[in-house]
């Protein structure tokens, strides 16, 4: 799990290099690392006070698994117009006919 984890969180920092204006791209980690440390951080809190009041986690999982999807789609509606282009040429280039 921790390898997967490490994967992705180097994705989306390699997303941000490409993505990114030049001279913005430490202004953006900055803010995606931020983005990253309250997700750790905030998440485990919400979790500990669902099981306090309700006495199960199951709320707490409904809720973050809420967020993750709406996070999600999120980023596929943004990211559609922004990451297609460069695949697309990518893909086109190495085709011979």
């Amino acid at each position: 799990m921790a390898a997967f984890l490490g994967a992705a969180s180097g994705a989306v920092f390699a997303l941000v290099g490409k993505v990114a204006p030049a001279d913005k791209v430490g202004a953006v980690t900055g803010v995606v690392g931020a983005a990253g440390g309250l997700g750790g951080f905030v998440p485990p809190l919400v979790m500990g006070w669902v099981y306090g009041v309700e006495g199960s986690y199951a709320i707490g999982l409904m809720l973050l698994s809420d967020v993750a999807l709406a996070a999600a789609v999120y980023t596929a509606v943004k990211m559609a117009g922004i990451a297609r282009p460069a695949t697309q040429s990518s893909a086109l280039t190495g085709m011979t006919r």
